[in-house]
């Protein structure tokens, strides 16, 4: 590659980032359009800057606010993706535990009687610390998988399980008791 390419090449680089720094505010307002959480759409928006940078050939670039806006949308949907896949109980065996689980948190939730939210404080104490973690961050404080994945740093999947796990522990042990 000689110095007119490279500059060429740096130019369109400098063109791309010029119109993302230009457009931010639109850019912004599109990606929120998107994406409800509003640091996902910062996330992405970084990301968008990410993508830019590295661009490989940024000669070929026809339309280059066309091409920024559409980068934005594919790591929008990105996001969409990577949330239903791990937002989305798909075993219906665990579904039913989640749900008869849920509904003897909610049950002991609603008991007027002193032993039975002893019992309930007693079985989450029991659980590992990762497991009530998990547990509390997503039946308490409602809390996705991937915002407590981000949160604890470990996977979505790991998360999927701890929650599998921690809910199938506090059933059995609210039936024996």
């Amino acid at each position: 590659m000689d110095d007119t390419q490279g500059s060429q090449r740096s130019a369109k680089r400098a063109k791309l980032l010029d119109i993302l720094r230009e457009r931010r505010p639109s850019l912004m307002r599109f990606l929120s359009s998107r994406l409800p959480d509003e640091a996902d759409a910062q996330d992405v928006a970084q990301d968008v800057y990410l993508r830019l940078v590295s661009v490989q050939e940024p000669e070929s670039v026809e339309n280059p606010e066309a091409y920024v806006f559409r980068v934005a949308a594919n790591l929008a949907n990105d996001v969409h993706k990577k949330r239903r896949r791990y937002d989305t109980v798909d075993d219906m065996e665990t579904l039913s535990e989640l749900n008869e689980t849920a509904a003897s948190i909610e049950f002991a939730r609603q008991m007027e009687t002193r032993s039975d939210i002893d019992q309930l404080d007693r079985i989450l104490n029991d659980l590992p610390p990762l497991y009530r973690t998990v547990l509390l961050l997503r039946k308490r404080d409602g809390y996705s998988h991937a915002d407590i994945a981000e949160k604890l740093g470990i996977s979505p999947h790991t998360v999927h399980k701890y929650l599998k796990r921690a809910l199938s522990a506090c059933r059995t042990a609210w039936e024996e008791d």
